[in-house]
């Protein structure tokens, strides 16, 4: 009994620092900002209408299905708001656009290979 225990709590702190590990990894964080952010650009027409669809499965050919975080949740969330995070910085899109002298379209499109990579790889999978 007391081992079963000690694996249970073994376990749950795992899950935890796992899960923490994931929410603390800027590129986790990062990636799951760019799925907000190809959101966003889809509803202002800059993306096709199933890029969300795409991109998450280019996301999950790297992070196997991770299950969601709260950090990721909450940057998912920024980046459908029009909100960038990268590097730890935060800023809308638009902002963003302006700074590097490029049209919001531009940095929208800058997601197209991504798609693309997600359009083949769903490709490959068995249907379900």
């Amino acid at each position: 009994m007391a081992l079963a225990l000690t694996s249970a709590a073994s376990l749950g702190v795992f899950s935890i620092a796992t899960s923490y590990a994931r929410d603390s990894s800027s590129y986790y964080l990062e990636s799951r900002n760019d799925l907000g952010l190809v959101v966003f650009c889809a509803s202002k027409g800059l993306l096709p209408g199933d890029s969300e669809r795409f991109f998450k499965a280019h996301i999950e050919e790297f992070y196997r299905k991770l299950p969601p975080t709260a950090g990721g949740d909450l940057h998912k969330s920024k980046g459908r708001q029009g909100i960038s995070y990268l590097q730890g910085d935060e800023q809308p899109l638009e902002e963003l656009a302006a700074a590097n002298g490029v049209e919001l379209a531009d940095v929208c499109h800058e997601y197209r290979n991504q798609i693309f990579m997600g359009k083949l790889i769903t490709k490959r999978q068995p249907a379900k």
